[in-house]
């Protein structure tokens, strides 16, 4: 446990994942209370430890350029 909240820290300082699904929520544009709910429908990357999301910002990212291509092609 004390590993997987060092690892936690370290990845929140480093800017790897973001260190709070607030944090996410406020970059994506999005209340908490809906991130929070896409989490739990598994339809945003991550890692859950526990009770504790773990967001990578690559994977994020990723996804975000997927679904965004993905509506743009839905639309041609």
């Amino acid at each position: 446990m004390e590993m997987q909240k060092a690892m936690a820290k370290t990845n929140a300082v480093n800017g790897s994942a973001y260190p709070s699904v607030a944090a996410l929520a406020q970059d994506i544009g999005m209340c908490e209370r809906s991130t929070r709910e896409a989490l739990r429908r598994n339809e945003i990357p991550h890692i859950r430890i526990g009770k504790r999301y773990i967001l990578p910002r690559a994977a994020i990212q990723d996804w975000l350029r997927n679904a965004g291509q993905q509506t743009t092609g839905a639309r041609q």
